[in-house]
């Protein structure tokens, strides 16, 4: 028996990193995903992943920035399984790292309409289903970013921050129809995006790829940098009946980076 047996998620932003990690972790325990990402060929090769350990999915693609593709993608869900249950907002945009008084403004607006619109468009889509089921779970996926300020960061963290106020928001209003709503807040991401940022250092800079991992893991006191399997299983506890009396919080899982 998984702890999802007979649940039924979406989950957006599924590519080769942590939404992929995290689609897994949900088929693994036993729900039914509908995979959206822009990219058909990636959800393809999700599918067929959760297809192949004996799991259901279905792949639709989907631009979250669009408000009627979040209902054709829940509509999906519920058509290939018979309803909704679960949703992750985790599709992202990230940053181009520049200075306020240097940041381009337009870009700041892209960056919000995946990272905070793109999450309002398919919980707003998924609410009526998950009502319907008399209950549900919206797990949106923060950032670190909001929490700890560095440098160059400004646009993609007041996005998350805006997702992280809008999460406690949502939680209260949904409340009465037995839908919560919590957020993971992860730090850095052992995964693709990582990785490729590690090898571009080690390459720019002339030094090992182990360098680079010991100046990321020098502020974190579990001395890991969090793999994204980990944190894809806070989604699994946020979308399971372990947490079925929480509602309106963030979880940071980052290795103890930073204290919430």
């Amino acid at each position: 028996m998984g702890l999802l047996d007979g649940k039924v998620a979406v989950v957006s932003g599924v590519g080769p990193g942590f939404g992929r990690a995290t689609a897994l972790a949900l088929a693994r325990e036993g729900a039914a995903v509908a995979l959206a990402a822009r990219n058909a060929e990636r959800l393809d090769e999700v599918r067929s992943d959760i297809e192949a350990a004996g799991g259901r999915a279905i792949g639709v693609a989907t631009n979250v920035v669009d408000p009627e593709a979040c209902v054709a993608v829940c509509e999906a869900a519920v058509a290939a399984f018979g309803g909704l249950d679960v949703v992750v907002n985790s599709a992202f945009r990230g940053d181009t790292f520049q200075r306020v008084e240097d940041a381009d403004m337009a870009t700041w607006h892209k960056i919000f309409e995946v990272n905070f619109f793109g999450a309002m468009n398919l919980s707003r889509a998924a609410i009526p289903h998950l009502r319907a089921r008399g209950a549900g779970s919206i797990v949106n996926i923060a950032s670190m970013s909001a929490r700890k300020v560095r440098e160059a960061e400004a646009g993609y963290a007041a996005s998350k921050a805006a997702l992280l106020t809008a999460t406690q928001s949502m939680a209260l209003e949904l409340a009465p129809d037995r839908i919560r709503v919590n957020a993971v807040v992860p730090g850095w991401i052992w995964g693709p995006n990582v990785q490729m940022y590690v090898g571009w250092q080690s390459q720019s800079r002339g030094i090992a790829e182990a360098e680079v991992i010991a100046e990321i893991t020098e502020n974190i006191p579990l001395g890991e940098v969090p793999p994204q399997e980990d944190i894809a299983e806070a989604v699994v506890f946020f979308a399971s009946g372990m947490s079925r009396m929480i509602t309106g919080q963030s979880l940071d899982v980052n290795g103890g980076e930073y204290f919430g």
